[in-house]
């Protein structure tokens, strides 16, 4: 068995923490993606929607932020020591028991779900990941709090949803 050695959680949470503070320090703004898919579509949409307030400049920070994204993580798995790079749908065990076995299939669940989540965060002014680490790394309370609740309430649908479909 191929044993592969990555980055450290903590490592990369410490990092994200300090690239939050660092950019609220020197913009003034808190870090979050939700509004920075709206540019991506933006920038292949010809809808009104994506040309007014938050996207009404399009090649903004929010834009370079979320393509930074997946580099940095080929970036972290290119430099981690013995990291294979393999492209794959599956998400761990646990979830290729519950996702269909059909690469199309599983693409469309995935889009879904990333809709459903892009939707909620649109609706609700931000994502939770968002609100928990720009909150968090300014050490906000209420935010420390519902980072604690968001955490539970994702458990505690893990655990439902896996009981039912499992």
């Amino acid at each position: 068995m191929n044993s592969v050695v990555v980055w450290s959680g903590w490592v990369g949470g410490i990092a994200v923490g300090l690239y939050a503070l660092f950019q609220f320090r020197l913009s003034n703004r808190q870090l979050g993606c939700s509004l920075a898919y709206g540019n991506i579509i933006g920038a292949g949409s010809k809808l009104s929607y994506f040309r007014t307030g938050h996207f009404a400049k399009l090649n903004n920070w929010r834009l370079w932020f979320i393509i930074g994204i997946p580099i940095g993580g080929f970036i972290a798995a290119a430099s981690s020591p013995n990291a294979e790079i393999v492209a794959t749908w599956s998400m761990g065990a646990v979830y290729d028991q519950v996702m269909p076995n059909s690469d199309w299939l599983k693409g469309l669940v995935v889009m879904f779900g990333g809709i459903l989540m892009g939707y909620g965060a649109r609706t609700a002014g931000g994502c939770t990941s968002g609100h928990v680490i720009a909150g968090c790394a300014l050490l906000n309370p209420a935010s420390l709090l519902a980072g604690g609740l968001f955490f539970v309430g994702g458990l505690m649908s893990v655990q439902f949803l896996f009981a039912v479909f499992l």
